[in-house]
């Protein structure tokens, strides 16, 4: 399990390490070392998370756990940022918001689930215009897909996790369309995360479905089920 732990870890830490920030040669040299700037500051702040988890991880291996709930069901919101450039826009802030329901296999740390799961890339396009108004795109990506997750110290009140997300996405563009786009494809999000006192969850998704359309998500969500049954 260990081997498998590392590996998870190391496909995240890869995944930060394609998220670059847009294509800004026609920026000033101080926008640019500003942005690039933060970018090395978001990626640090990731790879820091993912290194936490692993530590974690590392100190669960051997625990056993405890029989839960079979059911559980989470509502969940948070922040994205987009991953990879796109027509030169400048990555931006946005939203998120998602529904998941999960089936616990009795006597083990696994469990599935479905989620439907709305994402967001935003970017900036006012280098564009140099008129002074606000410009921005945000690709939305709507997805429907099935969850796995392996649970390190399933039934405790801090049990971190590692899991993944294989489904379809709804993709089309809201707000100004400068570059409008729309479709479906696949979808594939890894993630990691830590579920606090049974109900509260944080957690870290990829959501990798089309250029474009790329995002990095951080959420919190509520929980409801999956707690330690009090009897056997």
């Amino acid at each position: 399990m260990r081997k498998i732990t590392i590996f998870t870890a190391s496909a995240m830490i890869t995944l930060v390490a394609m998220a670059n920030i847009p294509r800004v040669a026609t920026m000033a040299p101080r926008t640019r070392t500003a942005l690039h700037n933060l970018s090395t500051k978001i990626k640090r702040l990731i790879t820091s998370i993912i290194l936490c988890f692993m530590a974690i991880a590392a100190m669960a291996q051997g625990a056993e756990s405890p029989s839960v709930q079979m059911l559980e069901g989470e509502i969940r919101a948070g922040l994205t940022t987009p991953l990879g450039g796109y027509h030169t826009g400048k990555a931006q802030v946005s939203g998120t918001l998602g529904l998941e329901g999960r089936y616990n296999f009795k006597g083990t740390p696994w469990d599935c689930g479905l989620m439907l799961d709305l994402s967001t890339a935003r970017r900036g396009y006012e280098h564009l215009y140099n008129d002074g108004y606000d410009r921005w795109q945000n690709n939305r990506s709507l997805a429907l897909a099935a969850t796995s997750e392996y649970n390190f110290r399933q039934g405790t009140k801090i049990n971190p996790f590692a899991g993944t997300a294989l489904g379809i996405a709804f993709n089309d563009v809201i707000g100004d369309k400068y570059f409008p786009s729309k479709g479906t494809s696949m979808l594939f999000a890894p993630r990691v995360g830590v579920e606090f006192l049974y109900h509260i969850r944080l957690m870290a998704q990829f959501n990798i479905c089309r250029k474009g359309y790329n995002n990095f998500s951080l959420t919190l969500g509520f929980v409801i089920g999956g707690r330690p049954k009090r009897h056997e």
